[in-house]
């Protein structure tokens, strides 16, 4: 065992030489995410931060019908804007208003009879403007029902005289002081590791198998002393090595963007923490290594193993589409069983801030077993003459 240990270091230095002559790859698979990650986010939070500024200062609304409380509620505030439209769906649909209320004409009536009202707010869920303009249409509508609902009126004139009042929500409601920092945190930060520790092992899988099979090389490496098992395990540590590193350099690049941003307070993660982190990105890599060191190598050339590979990063991504609401108290033994699934709750959880061991432990255990059925799949395909030099 030590004796293949020894040869599997030899391959991977050897292996390593090799790829720092390929530029091209080593910058795609390390330089790239710690440049490009940062650069989206700051440009996503540019974009967002602008429209919330903008919309916070002014949200354009219109209303069924003037003669109401509501009506004078509304025009009271600095924020709203009431709009006159003659066709409010179309309206709607142009982005001339965000928001379309629609009021019972005696809702005054009915509110000083205690009768039931209706008020309904329509908005266009197709615009992102208007759906950013909702919080601030919700608010003040809330604040209208808790006036309704908390006091009495004896009289139409005292129930308008009593809402021609302005209120600032703007220390709890103002769309600028919506921080995103926890969307990145919970959504981008898993998905880019995630999806950058596939990639930055995809290219080298590809290059250290089916691409030794299209330069005829593993006849050399077969003549050496290395047993086929060193071989592929070296090969499975060269291929793990550009896959930390493309996900160190996604981490890096979002711990800078967070650093530079208003987001810093965010970064509550402990030193121990960090290296847990590291700990998973190192197994992860090897998880995603070892599949395409798989694939690869049942590949006959290069062009056939992007082809099946090329998915591979999209599949890879599917499961947190389904832990973006998903809270951190709710993870149960049965999520931290699903491939992919139990890396993101880890890597949710360390940012978090909580180290649960129990869930590292199981997380690890099956990435471990993961890796050892693809390894001696792999080796099964590498002993078989057929498939190493197929053509």
């Amino acid at each position: 065992m030590m004796k293949t240990f020894k040869q599997a270091l030899v391959v991977f230095f050897k292996e390593m030489k090799c790829l720092m002559r390929d530029t091209k790859t080593f910058i795609f698979g390390i330089f790239l995410p710690l440049i490009l990650v940062p650069s989206m986010l700051f440009i996503i939070d540019f974009s967002m931060k602008g429209t919330q500024t903008k919309l916070a200062d002014n949200v354009n609304i219109a209303i069924s019908n003037k003669n109401n409380s509501f009506y004078t509620f509304c025009s009271a505030q600095d924020v709203l804007t009431i709009v006159d439209v003659s066709d409010p769906q179309k309206a709607l649909d142009s982005g001339e208003i965000s928001a379309y209320v629609t009021i019972d004409e005696d809702i005054d009536e009915k509110i000083i009879a205690k009768k039931a009202y209706n008020l309904d707010i329509q908005y266009n869920e197709s615009s992102m403007n208007a759906m950013m303009s909702m919080p601030v249409v919700m608010q003040y509508e809330k604040a209208y029902k808790y006036v309704l609902e908390n006091y009495k009126f004896d009289s139409i004139e005292n129930l308008n005289k009593a809402f021609d009042t302005k209120i600032d929500f703007s220390k709890e409601t103002q769309l600028s002081q919506i921080d995103t920092s926890s969307l990145y945190f919970n959504i981008l930060v898993p998905m880019m590791l995630i999806l950058y520790c596939s990639m930055g092992s995809t290219g080298t899988a590809i290059e250290l198998s089916s691409g030794e099979k299209e330069r005829g090389t593993f006849e050399a490496l077969l003549s050496t002393c290395a047993n086929r098992s060193g071989i592929i395990l070296g090969k499975l540590f060269a291929t793990t090595a550009m896959g930390v590193a493309s996900g160190l350099c996604t981490a890096l690049g979002l711990c800078g963007y967070l650093l530079v941003s208003s987001s810093s307070s965010k970064l509550n993660v402990s030193i121990s923490g960090m290296l847990l982190l590291l700990l998973i990105i190192i197994l992860t890599s090897m998880f995603f290594s070892s599949i395409n060191l798989l694939i690869g190598m049942y590949s006959k050339s290069s062009k056939e193993a992007q082809i099946y590979l090329m998915p591979m990063s999209l599949i890879s991504l599917i499961p947190t589409f389904f832990t973006f609401a998903m809270d951190i108290s709710q993870i149960t033994y049965t999520h931290l069983s699903i491939p992919v699934y139990n890396i993101i709750c880890i890597i949710k959880e360390i940012l978090a801030g909580i180290v649960n061991f129990a869930h590292i432990g199981i997380t690890a255990s099956w990435l471990i077993l993961y890796v050892s059925v693809s390894l001696l799949f792999t080796l099964k395909l590498f002993k078989k003459e057929n498939i190493l030099f197929r053509f």
